[in-house]
């Protein structure tokens, strides 16, 4: 995603600002300055904040702190290294620097974390909160806080790219997670989102669930995982349409079998819902887009690594193996559904936009 707003010949970042004049706030945004300030020094000011990447994560997130009365070049600091973006602020300046820089695949389908830690490894210091919203494995902020002798938080982002500036305006769940040295600078950092339903860490005299840095990395990659399961359930019961229609005319039945019909039957479950089972969401079947593949494929290299660690023959390695076999499958079961249709895992995974033009002109095929 590139800069939000309308794009005028002012050029040098005003791109964000304008955006923001043009946007109804309503009172959606939320700086909690009282609940900042009781965890920090006697330090009566908003914090210095940058914010290193400003793609799909990092301008909606420059585009939050604007709205909530930051000032960019006074308290707000934005970088990226695409000079076309003209966002070269100085964010050595900051407090809290947010990480919203790419973590792509290695050839082995892991996370490759070279550039958020090149980040960290570059602007390190003590007295500065890192805070990682790019996806990243399991361990890799305990890791690089432990290396470079820094506090980081995990601030996972959820957002969708045909609606990234909603979800963040409106988020379903923030959370802060912590390294062993950070659960105080977590507060800090939760406290200058955005409201949501849910929170880690909770305000005292809430329900409190201070997740850990660690099992944020962890719930991100779930997430991400069951949304491309799910996707492949959906299609796996088409094709039992398809199948039963087809068995029901062998037997002079001619019954049509819709899948959309056979969906609204176990959709309507309020515990199971209606998401990600369009089998014909972007004009081609099975999961894609920029992060289920990477996601799936970075979740299985890492946990089949977790079970090399595992002790051999133990009753836990054995049972993450049949485990990942599940999902093993339904990465097969994926690859072969866009074979069928001529595409690749490569082909699909690629953003919104770019995906939207490359099947405009296919037909939709009836489920």
């Amino acid at each position: 995603m590139d800069a939000v707003g309308s794009r005028t010949k002012t050029g040098n970042g005003r791109i964000l600002e304008i955006g923001i004049k043009q946007a109804a706030l309503g009172g959606l945004f939320y700086f909690d300055a009282a609940l900042f300030s009781s965890y920090t020094s006697p330090m009566k000011r908003k914090p210095m904040v940058g914010v290193a990447g400003i793609g799909m994560v990092g301008a909606p997130l420059a585009k939050y702190f604007l709205s909530a009365g930051f000032k960019r070049g006074k308290n707000l600091f934005l970088f990226d290294a695409d000079p076309k973006k003209k966002f070269r602020d100085d964010i050595s300046r900051s407090d809290i620097l947010f990480i919203c820089v790419p973590s792509p695949s290695k050839p082995d389908g892991s996370c490759d974390v070279s550039i958020v830690e090149a980040v960290v490894a570059k602007y390190a210091s003590p007295e500065r909160i890192f805070v990682i919203k790019t996806t990243v494995e399991p361990a890799t902020c305990e890791r690089l806080s432990h290396t470079y002798r820094c506090p980081i938080v995990l601030n996972p982002e959820f957002l969708r790219e045909a609606s990234a500036w909603e979800d963040m305006a409106h988020p379903d769940r923030q959370i802060a997670g912590h390294t062993v040295n950070a659960e105080d600078h977590a507060v800090r950092v939760a406290a200058l989102l955005p409201r949501a339903p849910f929170v880690s860490p909770a305000r005292s005299g809430l329900h409190q669930a201070a997740i850990t840095a660690s099992e944020a990395e962890l719930g991100k990659y779930a997430a991400n995982t069951f949304g491309a399961l799910k996707v492949v359930f959906g299609n796996i019961i088409a094709d039992c349409c398809r199948a039963l229609e087809y068995a029901l005319k062998k037997e002079n039945v001619p019954v049509g079998i819709s899948y959309d019909r056979v969906r609204n039957v176990f959709a309507s479950d309020h515990r199971i819902g209606d998401a990600w089972l369009d089998v014909n969401h972007g004009d081609y079947r099975g999961y894609g887009g920029y992060c289920f593949p990477k996601d799936v494929n970075a979740l299985l290299a890492f946990a089949k690594r977790l079970g090399r660690v595992l002790p051999a023959r133990s009753r836990e390695r054995m049972l993450l193996a049949s485990g990942l076999k599940v999902l093993d499958a339904m990465r097969a079961y994926n690859r072969a559904l866009l074979k069928s249709q001529g595409l690749t895992e490569e082909m699909v995974s690629r953003h919104d936009a770019e995906l939207k033009k490359k099947f405009k002109a296919r037909p939709r095929a009836r489920h």
